[in-house]
């Protein structure tokens, strides 16, 4: 029977863990090959509670020295469980903060060993009284991942999570330790490694107003969109001269064609020095990027000018307004192009966002 590893990366956690892995030992049977504590730096206050769970023989409890954030905790236990349990489904990921009941976790693993090519995600129902910044939180996040990768998911943020074995490979390189490292996994997921995604309905458990999450909203939020303000901002830089230079050249030429064409070179410096440097900050040849950026431009410019010609001569808007509602239809497309294809990043290239 193909088992799984769970694993719990904790932070100053609560009781709460001690009585999750005390269930998960008492109902697992065969299904789980072992579990994986991993104390991101809680400290000396904390040791009681990691030993505790430590004196079982099932349990393994691995320490880092200081905090490092989820994401290297996820890390640390993924490498351990790739070494003790070679032959083992996967690892399931589950909080210590008690917002994952036993059988949510059991029944994640189920399915991993089952489908051990599919990424399993716990996804949450969010019924009943939910914490206000959950709520929002998780509707915003799940939303801008929607327009910004295509992946339709109805949990991004849930820390409950069946990875396949390769796939824990897969991502060990990647250089984010915080909470924003399991989103990158999945933007990951679709770009690199092709596994399927499944989502398995659990429970939505937050005890105490979810006092216990070491999540800050505004913060690991930024951290986790900021990215896409990068590129919204450069976009806009670059929008904007591109438009000056457009508006200069349609006025004196009174060319539509040739003012697109001075408006994209215009702007092509600016807009690809930010884009590959300071947005996707890319490690990839500048002269490959180059020319792949060259190309999606001419294509673009191509399709921006049919749009634009039609709304202007067809629909009569005014030739800036057509330009511009052109564009912003196209933005996400670009977006998707360039950091799936043009400015890609190595795994072991700095992933900070």
């Amino acid at each position: 029977m193909s088992s799984a590893v769970v694993l719990i990366p904790a932070y100053k956690p609560g009781a709460e863990m001690t009585r999750l892995v005390s269930g998960l030992l008492e109902r697992a049977g065969e299904l789980l090959a072992g579990i994986v504590v991993v104390d991101d730096g809680s400290g000396s206050a904390y040791r009681p509670l990691f030993d505790a769970v430590a004196g079982h023989r099932a349990v393994n409890v691995l320490r880092h020295a200081v905090n490092l954030g989820k994401g290297a905790a996820l890390k640390t236990g993924f490498n351990h469980a790739l070494l003790a349990w070679p032959e083992a489904a996967g690892v399931v990921t589950a909080d210590a903060d008690g917002q994952h009941n036993v059988e949510d976790i059991l029944n994640v693993a189920r399915y991993l060993t089952a489908h051990p090519g599919e990424i399993v995600l716990g996804v949450r129902g969010f019924e009943g009284h939910i914490p206000l910044r959950s709520r929002v939180g998780n509707l915003l996040t799940r939303y801008v991942f929607r327009v910004f990768t295509g992946l339709r998911l109805s949990d991004t943020q849930t820390g409950l999570r069946g990875w396949p074995a390769g796939y824990c490979m897969a991502v060990l390189p990647i250089a984010i330790n915080g909470y924003d490292f399991e989103l990158e996994c999945l933007m990951d997921t679709r770009e690199n490694h092709g596994f399927k995604v499944t989502e398995l309905p659990i429970k939505t458990i937050y005890l105490d107003g979810n006092k216990s999450s070491h999540f800050n909203p505004v913060r690991d939020s930024l951290r986790i969109y900021f990215v896409f303000a990068r590129y919204c901002g450069a976009s806009l830089a670059a929008a904007v001269i591109d438009s000056l230079f457009f508006y200069i050249a349609f006025h004196l030429s009174a060319g539509l064609a040739l003012s697109q064409v001075v408006g994209r070179l215009a702007a092509l410096v600016i807009a690809f020095t930010l884009q590959r440097n300071l947005v996707f900050r890319s490690d990839a040849s500048a002269a490959r990027s180059l020319v792949k950026y060259l190309a999606l431009l001419v294509v673009m410019g191509v399709v921006s000018y049919s749009m634009m010609n039609f709304l202007y001569q067809r629909a009569q808007f005014p030739v800036l307004a057509a330009k511009m509602t052109a564009e912003g239809i196209l933005f996400l497309v670009n977006f998707s192009i360039l950091r799936q294809f043009i400015f890609t990043r190595s795994k072991t290239a700095n992933g900070s966002l």
